[in-house]
């Protein structure tokens, strides 16, 4: 009897667990539309906080994120020649790391190899798989390649498309 008792609990439990989060109301077209909201006591719209700044997730091995933070500081100070060492490096050992390639390619970019700034950025978008962020910070990557290839009309149609993954 104990038994059955618990389980009747836990489907209650279960059951009101679903029910309490529903979402925004259906009954509030504005926010399905797209229009502001406005404080009950007047017309004026809310303001609206400028959305965060979205950030790839660094690599989960850390000698690859220490190489590519050692690359982040080399590409400023020291050139993309030095980059591009540390890249390589940080590849060999996290080679299914889109982000690493996306850098690589900028850094390729840099030193105006444009056909291995393109190999390195099609390479990121492959691997970049599911991730939205690197998805869109790789082919905004491969948009400034087409820009350098003089292909203005293709990169300016990849911006407007990611241009939500710019950072």
């Amino acid at each position: 009897m104990n038994i059955k008792l618990c389980i009747s609990l836990l489907g209650i439990i279960l059951i009101g667990g679903c029910a309490g989060n529903q979402g925004p109301s259906a009954t509030d077209s504005r926010a399905s539309s797209g229009q502001p909201r406005t404080s009950d006591r007047g017309n004026k719209p809310k303001v609206q906080p400028k959305p965060a700044k979205i950030t790839p997730t660094p690599p989960k091995n850390s000698a690859a994120k220490i190489l590519l933070a050692q690359a982040n500081i080399a590409l400023k100070q020291q050139g993309p020649a030095q980059a591009i060492v540390l890249l390589e490096r940080a590849i060999r050992i996290d080679p299914r790391e889109a982000l690493l390639w996306i850098r690589l390619s900028q850094a390729h970019l840099e030193q105006g190899h444009t056909t291995a700034a393109s190999q390195h950025a099609r390479k990121a978008i492959a691997l970049a798989g599911s991730d939205a962020v690197k998805t869109g910070r790789a082919w905004l990557q491969m948009a400034d390649v087409l820009e350098a290839q003089g292909e203005r009309q293709q990169a300016a149609s990849l911006r407007r498309k990611y241009a939500r993954y710019a950072g």
